[in-house]
């Protein structure tokens, strides 16, 4: 377990998609409230594990449709990229 910070993770998900974090809840859909496609999920996946320093297999994150479901992910199966 990683440990990440909800309301710190879902800043970032803000930050790179420009809606307010305070509107992005576990239920959000990536598709359609973030208004991203596969390869912008994709484009989000990589900002997230570059900001979390975190490595995340990409077959996975194509299983996803919530920020909640990215966030257990990383949380659960994201391993420390190593240097």
């Amino acid at each position: 377990m990683n440990n990440l910070d909800w309301n710190e993770f879902r800043q970032v998900i803000s930050d790179y998609v420009g809606i307010n974090a305070s509107e992005i809840t576990r239920d959000t859909d990536v598709f359609d409230d973030l208004y991203l496609d596969s390869l912008g999920l994709f484009g989000l996946g990589s900002h997230i594990t570059d900001t979390y320093k975190l490595n995340v297999s990409l077959s996975l994150v194509a299983s996803i449709s919530r920020v909640g479901e990215f966030f257990n992910l990383l949380n659960e199966k994201g391993t420390p990229v190593e240097e």
